[in-house]
């Protein structure tokens, strides 16, 4: 897992990131756009730091193309620190992006910190998600708010850049 401090630079430009005020399928009808939009900005930004090629054209089936891989990358607002048993999900209504992988990053709900949790390619991650219904409870009693598919974040692939 890697953790990045989140800059002003970054928060200002996450307020004015997504054209729309929600997003189709959006569990929290728009209320948690600024952190979809902060991981994207943030996974950017690491990426170019580290000298990668990155096409950040979005489409509906990818956020971003690094050195000539389609990535969608999947944000979570948290509260806490991300732990290993934790979840990376993907809503069972977006599983046919044409994509290459998914990145799953965590962002504090106070804008101060990112976090890249992994990868996984997309037909790996199907292979070996769990479905979950909407209403079922996870381990710690959380209700799913819909249908999805989750892979604990210790199963993830981390980067090594």
């Amino acid at each position: 897992m890697i953790e990045l401090l989140i800059t002003q630079q970054q928060r200002e430009l996450a307020k004015t990131f997504y054209p729309f005020d929600v997003l189709n399928g959006s569990v929290t009808k728009g209320k948690s756009k600024i952190y979809g939009a902060m991981g994207e900005i943030v996974a950017k930004d690491y990426f170019l730091s580290k000298g990668l090629s990155v096409d950040d054209n979005a489409t509906y089936d990818y956020d971003m193309i690094v050195n000539g891989y389609k990535i969608d990358i999947k944000t979570k607002r948290i509260n806490t620190l991300p732990e290993p048993y934790h979840n990376a999900s993907i809503p069972a209504w977006n599983i046919k992006q044409e994509c290459n992988f998914y990145l799953f990053m965590n962002v504090m709900m106070d804008l101060s910190k990112a976090f890249i949790l992994g990868y996984k390619a997309k037909d790996a991650f199907y292979r070996q998600a769990t479905f979950n219904q909407k209403g079922e409870e996870d381990h710690s009693g959380w209700c799913y708010k819909t249908d999805c598919y989750n892979i604990k974040v210790d199963r993830l692939k981390q980067l090594k850049l």
